[in-house]
């Protein structure tokens, strides 16, 4: 496997693109050669489609000059596509004081609800969490019991005083109201990216 990945090259930076519009054939394909062709790495994607609307969303690592030169050529890219482009380079994530340097993550599966994700982020702010990363998708369960079930993953930076046990109880009782199941506790996690 080879070292010399984007991540251990001095200098890397990240980078967020959005293509917003019309849904075509390939609108995926366009923006990953896009930011291929000028020296990026994709480290995550998220397509989905809204009616006759596409929104397609890439987190994007490369050195400084290619990320300029994505930043520049972007005109080329709405052309390409007919979408609305958005590209926001970033600045190196940074540990915000008062929080430990560790990423913690958690992943759970309950039916879906109204306010679901509302309650669940009250427990993460009650408690001083920070959100790096959240997804969220609702899926419809077919079969004799039937309903939809929300899968939840979080991506989060603590306190440096932490009530783990306090958390991992007010995180219990909402997953068990909500008839689910924690896949994975409150544990740390690898890298600025935790892979599912």
């Amino acid at each position: 496997m080879p070292t010399n990945t984007l991540e251990t090259r001095q200098g890397a930076q990240h980078a967020a693109l959005w293509l917003i519009g019309p849904d075509m054939p390939g609108l995926l394909r366009i923006g990953a050669e896009y930011v291929t062709k000028r020296g990026g790495n994709i480290d995550k994607d998220i397509a989905d489609k809204f009616g006759e609307k596409a929104v397609v969303f890439m987190s994007i690592t490369a050195k400084p000059e290619d990320i300029a030169r994505m930043d520049r050529d972007k005109a080329s890219l709405k052309d390409a596509t007919g979408c609305g482009v958005v590209f926001q380079p970033m600045q190196q994530p940074t540990v915000p004081y008062g929080f430990q340097e560790d990423l913690y993550g958690f992943d759970i599966v309950t039916d879906d609800a109204v306010g679901l994700l509302a309650e669940l982020t009250k427990v993460v702010a009650d408690f001083g969490l920070l959100i790096v990363g959240h997804t969220g998708e609702r899926r419809v369960v077919p079969g004799p019991r039937g309903g939809a079930q929300s899968g939840q993953k979080f991506v989060v930076l603590l306190p440096q005083r932490f009530d783990h046990v306090g958390f991992t109880n007010a995180l219990s009782e909402v997953v068990r109201r909500y008839n689910g199941k924690m896949i994975t506790p409150l544990r740390t996690v690898n890298g600025l990216l935790w892979w599912w």
